[in-house]
């Protein structure tokens, strides 16, 4: 019969050998992970969401009215430009009044009832130089069912513009054709809008 001392010895040298077998580990068996570290994971990435700033709102759109009779909130400009005289142009701290003098003066300039309303408000246009203001003088100055006139003031509104910009390739394409064109409009607008330009002084020594 195995003594007792016999018997304690035998299980305790099992337990020894079950200890030292796991500490090493089996280099075959799947690595276990402590408990907890998705936990970790998760609150890490929650917290750098958290940090992380969110993108500011885009900017929210003016609805601008379309064609019909004058907007009311316009009458202020209204009388602005009715008052203009081509010697005495409106300038910015005339508008500046207006709450949006800018979608003020592009619906002028696109549906004024006179012409002459139309002309101060394209060449006012060049004292806010925009984007949105940008592509309302050029596609009046390039539209050759305008009248002379106005495709003038449209050309010397945008002459106020960095007109040596990328963004203004085609615009400044047509004004250095136009300062040589047929049309005495056109090309004194054109001429006045190269005023200052350096790609513009050759062609400008050249008429």
């Amino acid at each position: 019969m195995i003594s007792r001392l016999t018997l304690i010895a035998l299980v305790t040298s099992q337990l020894l050998t079950g200890c030292a077998s796991d500490s090493t580990g089996d280099p075959d068996s799947p690595a276990v992970e402590e408990p907890g570290a998705d936990v970790a994971v998760e609150v890490a990435n929650s917290e750098e969401e958290a940090t992380t700033e969110a993108p500011p709102p885009p900017p929210k759109r003016i609805e601008e009215p379309g064609a019909g009779p004058m907007p009311p909130k316009f009458a202020g400009i209204h009388e602005i430009l009715k008052a203009a005289s081509t010697v005495k142009e409106p300038n910015n701290s005339h508008f500046n009044a207006h709450p949006q003098p800018t979608v003020a003066l592009r619906w002028f300039a696109r549906y004024g009832s006179s012409e002459q309303v139309r002309i101060f408000a394209l060449r006012a246009l060049g004292l806010y130089p925009t984007p949105g203001n940008s592509e309302v003088l050029s596609e009046v100055a390039m539209n050759t069912s305008e009248p002379p006139l106005v495709r003038a003031a449209a050309i010397r509104g945008i002459g106020r513009y960095d007109l040596e910009a990328a963004s203004h390739e085609k615009i400044k394409k047509f004004i250095f054709v136009s300062v040589s064109g047929e049309d005495l409009e056109l090309a004194c607008a054109s001429a006045d809008a190269m005023h200052g330009m350096p790609t513009a002084r050759p062609i400008l020594l050249a008429l």
